[in-house]
């Protein structure tokens, strides 16, 4: 196992422990669904399912969007998609559901099935992380730690997202290393759409690496634990056991990239199965 497929691993047992301890009703959404609630659609660079799989969620891989009765889909980075999938999902949102997609989705699905609402600029990004802003109430903001950014990993040729409808559509979080280096600052955005709501992030919430931006980075993962998802003592060791590890196996920044993208599909699969309010 790799040291971030490690991460994954602990992430996802330390989002059920901070469900646990701090969002009880949460967790028990978490655990009530079953694998009809949630589909994914494969592509060809991001893996929503592995995360899906370390945070012990059902779900259904390539489900016939037509007679589709989830309450989210998951949309993985493809190079193309058939135009029906494109054209059933969008209507399943209309008719109510929520749709999660990632990277190259953004212009290949994205803005063919809502139009006027976001876009692809015309550049690519290189192989490398960023920092992210949680946006003020975003489903990120819980886990910030001041002083240490979210970081979040762009796989070469990542595509920056344009937001065409300002009115219609939320940042859910920026950054400025995008801002000054492709002049696109997005790095997630969402907006409603009929009944249903859509979720778009630039490349993948399968991250293949971090980087030790500041001396904290580099700090052991149980700082991240403490100060990031506010675990209590007793906490920190149920999941340093249960993951098999010593506090120094994962460092700050490894646990922070993996624990960001897993607390973020596991609120929206709590909030599209539990119908809970956007915020």
């Amino acid at each position: 196992m790799s040291n971030m497929q490690t991460a994954y691993n602990v992430a996802a047992l330390a989002v059920r422990e901070r469900f646990q301890e701090q969002y009880p009703q949460a967790l028990a959404i978490l655990n009530r669904i079953c694998k009809q609630d949630i589909a994914v659609y494969s592509g060809t660079y991001d893996h929503v399912e592995k995360v899906l799989q370390y945070l012990q969620v059902p779900y259904t891989m390539n489900p016939d969007a037509k007679k589709l009765k989830s309450a989210i889909a998951f949309v993985n980075c493809s190079g193309g998609y058939n135009s029906h999938l494109i054209t059933n999902l969008a209507q399943q949102v209309e008719n109510g559901m929520w749709l999660v997609s990632s990277d190259w989705a953004l212009g290949n699905f994205i803005a063919k099935a809502f139009p006027n609402t976001v876009t692809k600029t015309n550049r690519a990004t290189g192989d490398e992380v960023i920092s992210v802003e949680a946006s003020l109430n975003s489903l990120w903001s819980d886990v910030v730690v001041l002083g240490a950014d979210p970081q979040w990993w762009l796989e070469g040729s990542s595509h920056p997202i344009e937001v065409l409808n300002p009115d219609k559509v939320r940042i859910e979080a920026s950054s400025h290393d995008l801002l000054q280096r492709y002049d696109a600052p997005v790095v997630a955005v969402s907006f409603d759409w009929g009944g249903g709501h859509v979720f778009h992030v630039i490349s993948h919430f399968w991250c293949k690496r971090s980087r030790t931006l500041t001396p904290r980075h580099r700090n052991p993962c149980t700082d991240f634990l403490e100060a990031g998802m506010k675990l209590s003592e007793d906490g920190i060791q149920r999941v340093l056991s249960k993951g098999g590890i010593k506090a120094d196996t994962l460092n700050f920044a490894q646990i922070q990239s993996a624990a960001t993208a897993t607390e973020l599909i596991a609120q929206l699969c709590v909030k599209a199965v539990g119908k809970l309010a956007v915020r």
